[in-house]
């Protein structure tokens, strides 16, 4: 059961429908076919506040931080693992395979298995959002490995990134939102609890 059914437009206040049209008209691939947008951002809409600050964050970061797109989708299905997100861990893992990804990475990560045969940079994606979702912190020495390859700034780059999918994938769970039409019937990749 739908926790957050949709709004319908009529029925939305002002300020729904203004962040309404700027999400949807920022995030195409989200929207759905009558318009409106799909996943998280059915109930986000309910605070419209926080959905309009969100859609800037997300915009970041999915388009615009310092990493490639396979090491973005590999740290955003770590997090959709660790928070059981099965949808965003679903939809991002049809991304990580198109940006290269290797699908034994993809299971592994679904699994909970430490992955084989990544590369070096894949590895300390891995190993910095491991960390940061088992401890809430990295150690020093993991640090100044990520800070060599990558730098400083990747670092929070990385982390806020983690912190948003983490979000959505929270609100996906406790919403118990939907599938977009596109992915209806999709498979989960791994199991939760019933609630």
């Amino acid at each position: 059961m739908k926790r957050y059914p949709p709004i319908a437009p009529e029925d939305m206040s002002w300020e729904q429908r203004r962040v309404m049209r700027a999400v949807s008209e920022r995030r195409k691939p989200s929207v759905s076919s009558q318009g409106g947008v799909s996943g998280p951002f059915v109930p986000l809409v309910y605070v419209p506040g926080i959905l309009d600050r969100l859609q800037y964050l997300g915009e970041y970061c999915r388009f615009n931080t310092s990493f490639s797109p396979k090491l973005r989708e590999l740290a955003i299905i770590i997090t959709a693992r660790h928070v059981a997100a099965q949808l965003e861990f679903h939809v991002h893992a049809m991304e990580a395979r198109e940006f290269g990804l290797a699908q034994e990475v993809i299971d592994a990560v679904a699994e909970r298995r430490v992955p084989a045969g990544m590369d070096d940079e894949e590895t300390l994606v891995y190993r910095f959002c491991t960390a940061l979702y088992a401890e809430g912190r990295v150690s020093d020495e993991l640090f100044k490995q990520f800070e060599e390859a990558f730098g400083k700034a990747e670092a929070i780059d990385l982390i806020v990134t983690c912190g948003y999918y983490a979000t959505l994938g929270m609100v996906l769970n406790v919403s118990k939102a939907s599938a977009p039409a596109f992915l209806e019937g999709f498979e989960p990749a791994f199991s939760v609890p019933n609630d």
